[in-house]
């Protein structure tokens, strides 16, 4: 880890490999994220992956107008706080390479949803991000991923995949291709709706690692992982949520059924609605069905998508990870599906 050290020294003064400690934190798909010790202080040390986030000082202007407008609105819960450097920066560039330092909420967090509780205590924090922006003027907020949530894009993505996509792999996915190829007509209708929503300020990644829970309970400390925050509906946000936490597996799992937790699944619908019925719209509130079970068919899509592409997006550790992503996607979205009757 200390080919690193030089990254800390543009953060602190008088930090030496003695008094440093780095160690890899074995969490997210996209970011390299590491445990800092600096005098015997914790805090979060990331490389953001530019492939992905082709201009980072995008992620830090947009969390730092939506931080402004947290405060203003009274926001109930922790924000993240990045550590400046001696240029006064929350980004250093080095060797082509963004980094930040934030400070290290005491915490924990957790890859899989272990109650009812912390279910509907993450949406309706959720819910309370929703409204403490819902009069933030969206257009001061950049995209930080083009296409993002653009689902007729990842449509384009995807069908592109298809073509140019590797031919082998092409072969071993012909059973899942068919069948999401069946089941497009939901993301059309998802599109069609969607034009009829307001813009609102979203987090784009609420799955259940980025939620801070206190130890030993479901209260939530702080939603994390700032780095998508973007223009976009709460009907995207909603079902990124309920594809993560009313997954009883976890995404890298090869299991293709008995995925879907109904019961997780009415306790995210009850925490959101708990705030969420203060600020929208019919049409938002109807919506959360066919988003709820859209995004998760999207991140099938979305997956298999990179699976063909030779794996240039998401992290993986074995050849057919996103494959396997992508089955336990779509497995999610038939089960939940089936329980909506949509």
């Amino acid at each position: 880890m200390q080919e690193y050290f030089k990254i800390v020294q543009c953060f602190f003064s008088d930090v030496t490999k003695e008094n440093t400690e780095i160690s890899i934190v074995e969490s997210g798909l996209i970011n390299n994220t590491f445990r800092l010790k600096v005098y015997n202080q914790t805090y979060i040390l990331q490389r953001i992956n530019r492939n992905v986030f082709k201009n980072p000082k995008i992620i830090h202007v947009n969390y730092s107008k939506v931080c402004e407008h947290l405060l203003e609105s009274k926001y109930p819960i922790h924000r993240l706080d990045f550590i400046k450097s001696f240029n006064g920066d929350e980004l250093v560039i080095h060797e082509n390479e963004a980094w930040r330092i934030s400070r290290y909420i005491e915490g924990e967090t957790h890859h899989i949803c272990n109650s009812l509780e912390m279910a509907f205590n993450a949406a309706k924090a959720l819910a309370e991000f929703h409204y403490c922006t819902k009069d933030m003027d969206v257009k001061k907020i950049e995209e930080p991923i083009q296409g993002f949530c653009d689902f007729s894009y990842r449509l384009m993505e995807f069908k592109e995949s298809l073509i140019s996509g590797d031919a082998n792999r092409r072969s071993i996915a012909n059973e899942l291709i068919e069948s999401l190829n069946a089941n497009l007509n939901y993301v059309i209708e998802y599109i069609k709706l969607e034009k009829q929503l307001a813009i609102r300020i979203i987090h784009g990644d609420p799955k259940v690692s980025n939620f801070l829970f206190e130890k030993h309970n479901a209260q939530v400390i702080s939603l994390i992982d700032i780095d998508t925050i973007m223009p976009g509906t709460i009907l995207y946000d909603f079902g990124d949520l309920v594809r993560s936490f009313s997954n009883k597996t976890i995404e890298d799992s090869k299991t293709d059924n008995n995925c879907f937790e109904p019961r997780v699944y009415e306790s995210l619908m009850s925490g959101y609605l708990s705030v969420g019925k203060q600020f929208m719209s019919k049409e938002e509130e109807e919506g959360l069905g066919l988003a709820a079970m859209t995004v998760s068919l999207i991140q099938s899509l979305r997956f298999l998508t990179d699976y063909l592409n030779l794996d240039i997006y998401y992290k993986v550790a074995e050849t057919d990870q996103n494959l396997n992503r992508a089955i336990n996607q779509f497995s999610f979205f038939k089960e939940i599906k089936e329980y909506l009757s949509l």
